[in-house]
């Protein structure tokens, strides 16, 4: 029978342990070995790598970071149903993480009333930041701030409580009346997602305040959750009793495409020919042939990575004043809506 070698059991994971008895090191060293520091010669370093290359070592990055004080890790703070409708928003906050040498740890409550224990949970971990795409109250941020984790909210606004970076929902929304008005629309419904919600109430008003301002009769506003069924509900219910609008602006695109598959499905109506449907963020299904839809792109990517870099900025300086940054939001222009 072959040798197993300087492993201390077949199939068990080699420790930093097992690697300084190998190489005659304390566990410490072995540790310094894979990181920065310079208090172990290169001698040293190479030779316990040696080592653990031939004993099939790989760090503890948990482990490493009682020595060297960095974990490297960041909380991600998302809802369920964001991940859900957004799953691209999470690829682009992990690479602009990966870009810092650091790694998102996810922690997703069920929706925005189900926040405190995800964030309890945060604060056990040993972590170098938090990016919050939650709403977090000034009680949350204190216990940030007493736990030593410097916080970015994603998407969200905490005005003089903490560094934040959003799209501008508000002007985007208002950008889309006008254009919707130009274009001959004149009675408008509103499909504003949850109550508690505070995007999709900031997109909703954006476009609701808009059209006060150009002479519009304030459009009804329906709440509903930000799914393509609560979108296909809501639409059968508003216009249950009602006639149809000339356009239907969605606060998120799930809700467009909902609303677009019960005029054209279950209310014989056509899109964009007898009402216009217009939504927000362009994900990626709202380029498909069967929706076109005409919605407000988010650039994830500048989201993400100036959420990285507030993050950075505030570990460095933690004392510095608080900022507040605005992404802008582009209008793409396809086939859902009469233009």
């Amino acid at each position: 029978m072959g040798n197993a070698g300087p492993q201390t059991a077949i199939g068990k994971r080699v420790t930093a342990s097992d690697v300084a008895r190998e190489a005659g090191v304390s566990q410490s060293t072995v540790s310094r070995s894979f990181s920065d520091d310079s208090r172990i010669s290169a001698a040293t370093r190479e030779h316990v790598r040696d080592v653990a290359t031939r004993m099939g070592y790989t760090p503890n990055a948990l482990a490493r970071s009682l020595i060297t004080s960095r974990s490297g890790m960041v909380a991600v703070i998302v809802t369920r149903q964001s991940i859900l409708a957004m799953p691209e928003m999470l690829t682009a906050i992990s690479q602009a993480l990966g870009r810092r040498g650091q790694r998102m740890l996810l922690f997703s409550p069920a929706d925005e009333s189900d926040v405190q224990n995800a964030v309890s949970e945060a604060w056990s971990y040993p972590l170098e930041g938090a990016i919050s795409c939650v709403t977090l109250t000034a009680e949350h941020l204190d216990g940030f701030r007493m736990n030593r984790i410097p916080v970015v909210l994603y998407n969200r606004r905490a005005r003089g409580l903490a560094d934040s970076v959003c799209t501008e929902h508000h002007a985007a929304a208002a950008r889309l009346a006008d254009r919707l008005w130009e274009a001959g629309h004149r009675s408008f419904l509103c499909l504003a997602g949850p109550a508690d919600a505070p995007v999709g109430h900031e997109r909703a008003e954006g476009f609701s305040a808009r059209l006060e301002e150009l002479g519009a009769v304030r459009p009804r506003s329906v709440v509903t959750d930000f799914s393509y069924a609560g979108g296909r509900a809501a639409m059968l219910d508003a216009l249950g009793a009602s006639p149809a609008p000339d356009a239907v602006f969605c606060v998120n695109d799930q809700l467009a495409m909902g609303a677009t598959d019960a005029l054209r499905y279950d209310l014989g109506l056509a899109v964009p020919q007898d009402v216009s449907v217009v939504g927000f963020d362009d994900v990626p299904e709202a380029a498909r042939p069967s929706y076109l839809l005409t919605t407000v792109r988010q650039d994830l990517g500048a989201l993400a990575e100036n959420a990285a870099s507030l993050l950075d900025d505030r570990s460095r300086a933690p004392d510095s004043p608080l900022r507040d940054l605005d992404v802008r939001g582009e209008l793409v222009e396809r086939q859902s809506a009469r233009f």
